[in-house]
């Protein structure tokens, strides 16, 4: 029943193009109106109870968007980022199990954007990492387990009209939480033990009105 749930979310989303696994190191996905790209996760069946997350994005959009959607069966924001700006900050939500925290960053549309969660379910702590510095700490689902079964999405928020217009890259989820010495660098690719979720090695397809080039 997971596997059926999860290719029918896919068929309904839309039409999609040629599915696809690839070395995507120093490229980018570039996202026009209402295009986004679904993922596979390497997660084996164990639910997840330490997460870490990283990716960049590129944008000057101010209204809300979605950068990252985690949904399973039973919850559509297992785990999810979106922002907005209102300037001269930019607020970014982000949701565990389906609870949101936000975290007030400056606002800027100039260069990229590296963005690192880290999450433990013994805890609840949830750690927000912007352009390798660390924001203040907060609590969110102390003791959840996020399902294995999932559909990852990028620029959309599941079962919601929410996207994302400009670039994507660099995207990354280790089923453990990453040490801070390793959010201090962009450098992801050389974190060991293997993401779960790894631009080196990406399985995707797109989904509408996107584009992926090399970065400029």
């Amino acid at each position: 029943m997971e596997v059926a749930w999860i290719y029918l979310l896919m068929i309904v989303a839309g039409v999609s193009q040629t599915f696809a696994r690839e070395d995507l190191q120093n490229m980018s996905f570039i996202f026009g109106k209402k295009g986004y790209v679904t993922v596979e996760s390497d997660q084996e069946g164990e639910p997840l109870e330490n997460v870490t997350l990283c990716l960049k994005h590129f944008s000057e959009l101010m209204a809300r968007q979605a950068l990252f959607s985690y949904a399973t069966k039973d919850q559509s924001k297992d785990i999810a980022i979106h922002m907005e700006a209102q300037e001269p900050y930019r607020w970014y939500n982000v949701y565990i199990g389906g609870a949101d925290v936000s975290f007030r960053t400056p606002y800027s549309y100039l260069g990229w954007q590296a963005v690192c969660i880290n999450w433990a379910s013994e805890t609840g702590v949830l750690t927000f990492w912007l352009n390798q510095k660390a924001l203040s700490r907060k609590i969110v689902r102390k003791g959840y387990s996020i399902r294995a079964h999932t559909l990852v999405e990028l620029g959309r928020a599941h079962k919601e009209n929410i996207f994302f217009s400009g670039e994507i890259q660099d995207v990354y989820m280790w089923n453990y939480t990453v040490e801070a010495r390793d959010m201090k660098s962009t450098e992801w690719k050389y974190i060991y033990p293997l993401p779960v979720v790894n631009w080196r090695n990406l399985e995707y397809e797109i989904q509408g009105n996107v584009a992926l080039e090399y970065i400029v």
